[in-house]
């Protein structure tokens, strides 16, 4: 195809939008993060109830694990890659790279992962577990969840059996933090895959990938199992776009089948069907799908929910509606006996949320949102682009979540699988740049971030 005569003076505009916000969030990053080692940024709101404390204060020992963790990050980054060289092997060398920073930042955490692992305040799971097996767990979930401590209580069966797989795999408590973060680290292979088939872009892919590992709030809470919710979105994401780009019925019904495995495991992700839905307009505007072969299909998945969901009531007698419906109820009456009130939270959720997610790709983010509107052509062709689609679903996800006040507090830890779709963006405008110091200084940055906030803020407390 050869571009019109306006394309390379569009494009040359589009790089130096990137590189003027990738330059902005940069300095905004530094900036919040300056201000946690000066003690002088709360994440959270007093006035509504919930704040996480500082731990410790800054010291000259931390300044070394920081930079290690943030240069280590970026020169990760910078490494050239073979014309031939495999995507996936690449990945892999990453998500190496990428724990053993982890291990490298945790010796100054305020307290190690095994006590985070057993402790009752930071995660039940693993005390429940220990009295519960997998049969009782899901025939009897409503007696096991009544009798647990608050986690359990707070969430569906999917978690607790995880963490009874895990006790199988090893009973050492200074290891099995290390498993849960290497199945949370397993998105990044699911995250490059999504972004690969929505974008047609492997460079773009792997920068989404690279950003997913560095996440901040993913950092912040390892090794709870809410780090884990990510892979099963991210795997119905990559599901949906494959079924979109195929027009195959079996993605349409295993997508229906992975629904019920995340409302199994967290329900909270429903709300990224708002997402879902943007992505697939922008689909049938591109006419990657016909509108009635999408509807037809559509059908297929609300049959395998269904069908999932019946099967397990016959097998295991569990009901995930009605517990569903519990849990709703239960979070509803935790906000009121907690004080903590709508008004205030609708505006702090979001500066929570985004001191988790990256100043910096929340900069780039709006960008990438306003670029995809005001760019040229007509609106079909607009919303029709990835970039496009995917901000504008995203914005709708946030709006949602936000709006419909269950989470108030806390969300750096239950908005995380929302979080690694906003790099999104991030990773397509640094692709934009064609220069590896952009996604280098992105994930630097990121990364000290998430170092800073890790070794001196309580996120989590055994």
């Amino acid at each position: 195809m050869i571009d019109p005569p306006s394309a390379a003076p569009c494009r040359s505009s589009q790089r130096r939008f990137s590189w003027s916000s990738v330059a902005v969030g940069t300095a905004l990053s530094l900036a919040v993060s300056s201000g946690v080692i000066a003690g002088a940024v709360v994440v959270g709101s007093p006035e509504g109830g919930w704040f996480y404390p500082y731990a410790q204060p800054a010291s000259v020992s931390m300044l070394g694990v920081w930079l290690a963790y943030g240069v280590g990050a970026a020169g990760i980054m910078m490494i050239p890659q073979r014309p031939h060289q495999r995507p996936w092997a690449t990945l892999v060398f990453w998500i190496a790279a990428a724990t053993a920073l982890q291990w490298t930042l945790r010796t100054t955490a305020p307290y190690p992962l095994g006590a985070l692992l057993v402790s009752d305040n930071a995660n039940s799971f693993y005390s429940a577990a220990q009295r519960h097996e997998a049969g009782e767990i899901l025939t009897d979930f409503s007696r096991v969840r009544y009798k647990a401590p608050l986690h359990v209580q707070s969430n569906m069966p999917g978690k607790l059996l995880l963490t009874d797989g895990l006790q199988h795999l090893t009973t050492r408590v200074d290891l099995m933090p290390w498993l849960v973060i290497g199945l949370s680290n397993i998105g990044a292979l699911l995250m490059f895959g999504f972004v690969r088939d929505l974008f047609d872009s492997r460079q773009v892919a792997l920068h989404a990938a690279a950003l997913y590992l560095f996440l901040p709030s993913r950092t912040f809470f390892f090794p709870l199992m809410n780090t884990v919710t990510p892979v099963v979105v991210i795997g119905c994401a990559w599901l949906l776009v494959r079924w979109l780009q195929t027009g195959r019925t079996r993605y349409a019904g295993l997508l229906g089948t992975a629904l019920y495995a995340l409302v199994f495991f967290e329900p909270l992700p429903l709300v990224m069907g708002l997402l879902f839905l943007a992505l697939a307009g922008a689909a049938i505007l591109r006419r990657e799908i016909a509108w009635d072969r999408f509807i037809a299909q559509a059908a297929v998945t609300v049959f395998a929910f269904i069908g999932t969901s019946e099967a397990m009531t016959a097998l295991a007698d569990f009901d995930v509606v009605r517990t569903f419906r519990t849990l709703s109820r239960h979070a509803m009456e935790f906000n009121a006996a907690a004080s903590r009130p709508y008004g205030v939270w609708i505006v702090a959720n979001l500066w929570e949320f985004a001191f988790g997610t990256g100043l910096c790709q929340l900069v780039v983010f709006a960008v990438a949102l306003v670029a995809g509107l005001r760019g040229p052509g007509g609106w079909r062709d607009r919303l029709s682009r990835p970039i496009t689609s995917l901000c504008v679903g995203l914005v709708a996800v946030l709006g949602a979540v936000d709006l419909v006040g269950v989470n108030r507090g806390e969300v750096t830890r239950l908005w995380i699988f929302l979080g690694c779709f906003f790099q999104v963006p991030a990773a397509w405008a640094c692709s934009m740049l064609s220069s590896r110091l952009a996604i280098a200084l992105v994930a630097g940055v990121t990364a000290l971030h998430a170092a800073i906030g890790v070794t001196l803020i309580r996120f989590v407390m055994p």
